[in-house]
């Protein structure tokens, strides 16, 4: 090889390695913004999580309150009968 050809070598493996360094350096932010990305994730998931729980209980709450509701309004209509009972007799 002559000195010309090992000049555009050694720049070649020169801008090579100075890729390399680059890219390794993208690769590490990379990593960072993964790792963020992935902590930010498990906490979605946990509020996703507990948000449903909550939504299962205000559910089971709702449906006691309907439940409740309805034996009101029955026993509402059982006196209401009884009283209009009452006032037949009198």
């Amino acid at each position: 090889m002559n000195e010309a050809s090992l000049k555009i070598l050694e720049e070649r493996v020169l801008g090579a390695v100075q890729r390399i360094q680059e890219l390794k350096s993208e690769n590490e932010q990379l990593r960072s913004k993964r790792d963020i990305l992935e902590s930010q994730v498990a906490e979605l998931q946990e509020k996703f999580d507990e948000s449903q729980q909550e939504l299962i209980g205000t559910r089971e709450r709702a449906s006691a309150v309907e439940q409740l509701e309805n034996k009101r309004r029955i026993i509402e209509e059982k006196v209401g009968g009884l009283l209009e009972k009452l006032d037949a007799i009198e």
